[in-house]
């Protein structure tokens, strides 16, 4: 009875210490801004999540020298998901892991790091005949491995945000120059009358209609909020094409069709143009590249379609004129009247 009490003691010691040295990490660190990471026999533990390394399949290890200052990160997928733990500031936990996960997950693989950084996958180091140690290639502080590593991660999207920012503010400048010219010219209804050249637009017109500009706009709400992100503005995107006759948008979500007989003000904004009409409650703005062009072209639509508007009333009064054979004796001053304006219907605001 003796020898089996002893012999049930020494079990129970045995999986007690099997359990202690399973409760126990083999490697224990941190990576990135302070998140915790233990190896366990069976698992590995990140910042609370459980990965199990039945389901381990590709190891990446990766190490690298800044500065003079050693540091390793390390790539681990389980199945479909991906692990990355970097900026280990001891490499030989790294190691310690790497050498752990080879001979207890059989079914994982050792991955090269990308680009010359495979020459450091192994832990070795070359030695000399006497006996100085040899840093890989990878390990060696190039300039532009430096100013690499030194960058941020989004840089070139930053650095695509500030032109397009100079960008747009370069062509406000210039739109700006050009409406300071324009104003400044004296034959202002000369150039009303200049011919516009007719552009091809993706939809059919009516008979004798004619299609002057067209170019891509955003149908956009004027913010009431002054903080108010731009996304929230944004109603849709689509063509605006100015006809001789109406005003036209092909939207992916709504088309517009306005007259210009229907139009009440048209007004420029500082990336766009504000359109009312005379049976909307509210302005409707389009956003655009180049407002400046859109409204000069406007003007000229509407200064050319209140000609023919006038020269039709013209030809409709001579008519109704002579078949009653009667003329009235303010014939004259009635056609100095219509010949004297020659104004657009709308005003264009600033």
């Amino acid at each position: 009875m003796e020898r089996r009490s002893e012999r049930g003691k020494g079990q129970l010691e045995a999986v007690e210490r099997r359990e202690q040295a399973l409760s126990l990490p083999i490697v224990a660190g941190t990576c990135g801004w302070g998140r915790p990471f233990q190896l366990y026999p069976d698992h590995l533990r990140v910042h609370g999540t459980v990965y199990e390394l039945r389901h381990l399949t590709q190891i990446r290890p990766i190490y690298r020298s800044l500065l003079g200052i050693a540091s390793a990160r390390l790539e681990l997928t389980f199945g479909q998901q991906r692990v990355l733990l970097r900026g280990i500031a001891s490499a030989e936990d790294v190691r310690k892991m790497v050498d752990y996960l080879l001979r207890a997950c059989p079914q994982a693989r050792l991955m090269p790091a990308a680009g010359n950084e495979s020459d450091t996958v192994e832990s070795e180091t070359d030695e000399t005949g006497s006996g100085e140690r040899v840093a890989p290639t990878s390990e060696r502080e190039t300039p532009t491995a430096l100013m690499r590593a030194l960058a941020p991660a989004g840089w070139q999207m930053v650095h695509r945000e500030l032109l397009q920012r100079r960008r747009a503010r370069l062509r406000e400048e210039r739109e700006r120059r050009q409406e300071a010219a324009l104003s400044q010219q004296s034959g202002r209804r000369s150039v009303l009358k200049d011919p516009l050249p007719a552009v091809q637009v993706p939809v059919r017109l009516a008979l004798g209609e004619r299609a002057y500009y067209c170019c891509q706009a955003t149908l956009c709400n004027e913010q009431l909020r002054p903080f108010a992100p731009p996304e929230e503005a944004i109603r849709d995107h689509g063509l605006l094409i100015l006809t001789d006759r109406r005003l036209i948008y092909l939207g992916r979500r709504c088309q517009i069709l306005l007259g210009y007989d229907h139009l009440l003000q048209v007004s420029r904004q500082r990336n766009g143009v504000a359109f009312l009409a005379d049976h909307w409650r509210r302005r409707e703005l389009f956003t655009m590249r180049r407002p400046l062009e859109c409204v000069l072209c406007l003007e000229k639509l509407l200064w050319r379609f209140q000609q023919e508007r006038q020269l039709s009333r013209l030809m409709h009064i001579e008519l109704e004129e002579q078949s009653e054979g009667v003329s009235p004796p303010s014939q004259d001053g009635r056609q100095r009247e219509y010949r004297g304006g020659s104004q657009p219907l709308t005003p264009l605001e600033e």
